[in-house]
Formats: structure tokens, C-alpha cells, sequence
């Protein structure tokens, strides 16, 4: 009896009309659609499918130069804050302050190689101290992934997609996030990282490594385009006393001798360069790039599906859904091996991962294919400033970029290999897919609240007094962990907990539940912003009576 209603679906939770119009509608457009391709003559199916490649490659290329100016509108906006904020020594004794600070930091430059290169640069000059870079390293990791959060509101249309999108791009966030509530307190209590890493650099201090920085392909591809646009001095990110010598970012002379400018750079905002503030070209060229990164976004999503038939995506989900535990193991390190290749070869975990997104929204990979490819891009990232610290011969800067390489390492170690413990990243992010498709505009406020507003809110803290950083963290994290672990039994073992904490319903509205705000914001911004699948039953019966009185 119970295989006949589950084969009924009598078990299952009921389909709305709407949505099985929907899926009517898109399952007879498809049928519909391959049955007008298979009438073309194969020259003209050729020769579409010629140039939706050749749209897709152009897409791409295009997405990735709007990636490259973002970063450097970021520069432009954040630069001198950058040097000025490195050059506050007292935030440094802090370690929650040095992880938000690190944070901010790979947010302001838009590229996790670029702040890591500055800190072991910083380090080997010393500037800043060991233990203090190990913290910033680990917020460095976490701010790399705004990029891809940001990426994935361009499926906000779709509230299907924009779930999914959500959750593939946060699913990364969660990953550096749990690693750094597992490796912070470690830290701190008995610098395992520094200790590790000391006795690697110690062994090999007699030894002479020569090694060459791998040419950046990425660069090399786009600088043609980008160099038209916007060029900046990365001389200048690199040394923070430059820094605040310098009038400005951008790179006006293209050749010098004996500091005498013999050719000026040719590019869109040479004219107003030196004249203009940074922030005021950094913030024209940040809503061009956002504008450029949007229509390759939208154009990417849909040439994507033009050529990604049903057979392609039921032969990925008959791989990805198999029962065969060993395939599914093997699949895990080949994607994480193939996600930290791919980094290397590109010179930027942000990229990959932002390419990706795209895939994860149209269903093309799931989440949990997702997972191990950004846990390889983490790992890939740390190349460039390994072979950068190896290279400098510096035993300091050396120890800080194996610091890098380690908590990744170690990150991986506890969050792949276990499948309980794997099963962790993965749901909190499809919970936070599912609340950005509910509320939509839950995604502004957790890129704002995430990557903003808690790291400055911590680093306005550290300025005040150690202490306040420490109680600030605790009241943040400890509820956190409570709402967890009684999750966790409230799912599996309710029999565990009293009869009260069963449920949330002896918490206020506003404590358990995202409707308050979303009501709030509906009376703000004139109903736009609607829950999803939340119908007032009432007002709805009221609004379908006939004159009668009847439904």
C-alpha cells in the first residue's frame, strides 16, 4: 500500500495549479521547439549552432572583462582606504578584528590573489606580523566570494533559478565561513597553523628553491580590452607607502626614464585622470562594469539553454543522482581536482566560480557538484601566493602563504571526505537559496550584512576596545550554534528536547520567521516584495465571491 501511494504521489506535498500549468507550458515550448529544429536543414542547424558557440565564447570573454573592471572600480573606490586601514597598527592586535579586516579588504580589491599577495608582501616587508597575517588570510578567503553572490542575483527573475543560483553561490560562503568557527578558536588558543607552518619553513631553510610565477593566461586575454577602458598602477596596491604618496591609482605614463614620462597611456579615462577623483571614475566605471556583467549574464543564461537539450542535462543528472557510492566518491575529487586546475590556469577562484553560478540557476550541475569545484578553486587560489613567497625567498612571507594553502587544506579535510559533515555547507545554503527565492530581497541584505556591515561593524569595535570584539563575536555566534544544534535535534531526535522546544513557535514572530520584514518592506516599497507561495486565504476567498456571495 505504501509503494502504491508513493508511486501516486499521494505522499507527496500538493502541486499548485499554476505551477503544473507552468511545467505544461515549458515541457510542450521544449517538445515544440525540438521538433521545429529537427525540420531545419543541417546546414542551417550548423551554422546556428556556429554561432551560438562563437555568441557564447564572445559572452564569456566580455563577462570576464566586466569581472576585471569591477575589480578595478573596486580599487579606484577603496584604494587609499586600503593603505590607510593597513597602516593602523592597533587594529592588528586583534585576531577577529584582522579576520574582518581581511575580509574587507579581498571586498575592496575584488580579488582574494591580490590581497593575499599584499599581506605576504606586507609580511615579508615587516610591516605586519606573522600571527596577524594568519587571521587575514582566513577573512581573505571569505571575502573572495561577494563576486559570485553578486553574479547570482542576475537570475533574480526566476525564482526557480535564483534559488538554485543563490544556493550554488553561497554554498562556497558557507564553506569559509565553518572553516573559520573550526580553525579561528583554534588558532587562537594554540597557533596550530603558525606552528605547522614553521617547522615545514625551518626544514626547507637551508635548501634553494628557484621557482618562476606561471604566466597569467586571464590577464593576458583580457588586458587588450581592459587596457582601452581603465589601467592602474599595481605597484602601488603592492606597497602601501607608494600608496599614500601617490595622487592616484590610475597608471597615466605607459614609459618613463629617470622619471620623466616619454609616453602617456592611451585609454577611455585618460583625459580625466589626475583631474577627477579615484572614487568619482572608480564609481562610473563600477556601474558600466555592473551594466556589462548583467547583459553578459542574461545573454550567457539564455544561449546556455538554447544549446543544452534535455538529453544533456538527463545524461549530467543520471551521473551526478547515481546510487553508486564509489562513482560518487571518485566524482568529488575529480571536481575538486578539475576546480583547482582551472583556478591555476586563470589566475582567479572569482572567475570560475562566478562562471559556474550561471550552470547552477539553469540546473545544468546541482549544488552538490558545485561544492567540490569551489573547494578545488580555494585550493587553486593559493598558487599565486605560494610561488610569489617562494620566489621572494623570504622565510616569513613562505610561511604565510603555506598558512594559506593549510586552511584550505584543512577545510577541505573536514568538509568533503565525511558525508555528514558534507551535508552541512550544502543544506545551510539551500536554506538561504530557499529564503532569496521567497524574498528576494533577502539577498541584498545578506551581501550587505555578510560582507559589509559585520566586518566594519567589528572593525569599529576593535577601535574601541578588545574586549567588546570578543563579546560582540560571542553574542553573534552562540546563538547561531544553539539555533543549530536544536535545529538538528528538532529534525532527527525530537524526542530529545522538551515539548516547548520542539517547534519555534514559542519565539516572536520577528526572531523565527522572515514575514515581519517582508510585510515591512511591502508597506516601504509599495508591495514589491512578495512571499513566495504566501497567500492571505481570507482576502482571497473575500476577492473571489460573486455577487451571491458564493466562491
Amino acid at each position: 500500500t505504501v509503494t502504491i501511494c508513493k508511486q501516486a504521489d499521494i505522499f507527496d506535498e500538493p502541486v499548485p495549479i499554476e505551477k503544473k500549468i507552468a511545467a505544461t507550458s515549458k515541457q510542450s515550448d521544449e517538445s515544440t521547439d525540438e521538433s521545429t529544429q529537427s525540420k531545419r536543414p543541417l546546414a542551417l542547424r550548423v551554422a546556428l549552432l556556429v554561432l551560438r558557440l562563437l555568441a557564447l565564447l564572445l559572452c564569456l570573454y566580455f563577462f570576464v572583462c566586466s569581472l576585471d573592471l569591477m575589480s578595478s572600480a573596486f580599487r579606484l573606490l577603496g584604494g587609499r582606504q586600503v593603505g590607510e586601514l593597513l597602516s593602523n597598527n592597533v587594529v592588528f592586535a586583534n585576531p577577529v578584528a584582522c579576520l574582518m579586516m581581511g575580509v574587507l579588504l579581498t571586498v575592496l580589491v575584488q580579488s582574494s590573489s591580490t590581497s593575499t599577495s599584499l599581506i605576504i608582501t606586507m609580511v615579508g616587508a615587516q610591516i605586519l606580523e606573522l600571527r596577524s597575517s594568519v587571521y587575514m588570510i582566513m577573512g581573505a578567503n571569505i571575502g573572495t566570494t561577494v563576486t559570485n553572490t553578486i553574479v547570482s542575483l542576475g537570475q533574480i527573475g526566476d525564482r526557480e533559478e535564483l534559488e538554485r543560483a543563490f544556493a550554488g553561490a553561497t554554498v562556497h560562503d558557507m564553506f569559509n565561513w565553518l572553516t573559520v568557527l573550526v580553525l579561528l578558536p583554534l588558532e587562537m588558543a594554540s597557533g596550530a597553523l603558525t606552528s605547522l607552518t614553521g617547522l615545514i619553513v625551518n626544514s626547507n631553510a637551508n635548501s634553494t628553491i628557484n621557482v618562476d610565477k606561471p604566466p597569467d593566461f586571464l590577464k593576458a586575454i583580457t588586458s587588450p580590452f581592459t587596457g582601452l577602458v581603465i589601467r592602474l598602477d599595481s605597484k602601488l596596491l603592492k606597497d602601501p607607502e607608494l600608496l599614500r604618496n601617490s595622487s592616484t591609482l590610475i597608471k597615466v605614463c605607459c614609459k618613463t626614464s629617470n622619471s620623466t614620462c616619454l609616453e602617456k597611456c592611451q585609454f577611455m579615462f585618460m583625459e580625466v585622470a589626475g583631474h577627477w577623483a579615484d572614487a568619482i571614475i572608480g564609481g562610473i566605471l563600477l556601474a558600466l562594469s555592473l551594466a556589462a556583467l548583467i547583459g553578459c549574464l542574461v545573454g550567457l543564461v539564455r544561449i546556455l539553454r538554447s544549446l543544452l537539450e534535455s538529453k544533456v542535462k538527463t545524461t549530467i543528472e543520471r551521473v551526478t543522482r547515481t546510487e553508486n557510492r564509489c562513482l560518487l566518491f571518485a566524482m568529488d575529487y575529480i571536481s575538486l581536482l578539475v576546480g583547482a586546475g582551472l583556478t591555476i590556469l586563470v589566475q582567479s577562484s572569482s572567475v570560475l566560480t562566478s562562471a559556474l553560478t550561471p550552470l547552477v540557476g539553469t540546473g545544468v550541475i546541482t549544488v552538490e557538484i558545485m561544492y567540490p569545484l569551489a573547494l578545488g578553486s580555494n585550493l587553486g587560489t593559493t598558487t599565486t601566493g605560494l610561488l610569489a613567497a617562494l620566489a621572494s625567498g623570504s622565510d616569513s612571507s613562505l610561511q604565510t602563504a603555506l598558512v594559506h594553502l593549510f586552511f584550505n587544506l584543512f577545510g577541505v579535510l573536514i568538509w568533503l571526505p565525511v558525508p555528514l559533515l558534507k551535508r552541512v555547507p550544502i543544506a545551510l545554503a539551500k536554506k538561504l537559496g530557499a529564503a532569496t527565492a521567497a524574498y528576494r530581497w533577502f539577498a541584498i541584505v545578506y551581501i550587505l550584512l555578510a560582507f559589509l556591515l559585520l566586518p566594519l561593524m567589528f572593525f569599529a569595535l576593535s577601535l574601541l576596545h578588545t574586549a567588546a570584539v570578543y563579546v560582540a563575536f560571542g553574542l553573534l555566534v552562540a546563538p547561531m550554534l544553539v539555533a543549530g544544534v536544536v535545529g538538528l535535534l528538532q529534525t532527527h531526535r525530537p524526542d530529545w528536547l522538551p515539548e516547548f522546544l520542539r517547534t519555534w513557535d514559542f519565539l516572536p514572530e520577528p526572531l523565527r520567521s522572515l514575514a515581519p520584514y517582508d510585510r515591512l518592506l511591502s508597506r516601504i516599497c509599495g508591495c514589491c516584495c512578495v512571499k513566495r507561495n504566501q497567500v492571505d486565504i481570507t482576502a482571497g476567498i473575500e476577492s473571489g465571491k460573486n455577487s451571491e456571495g458564493t466562491v
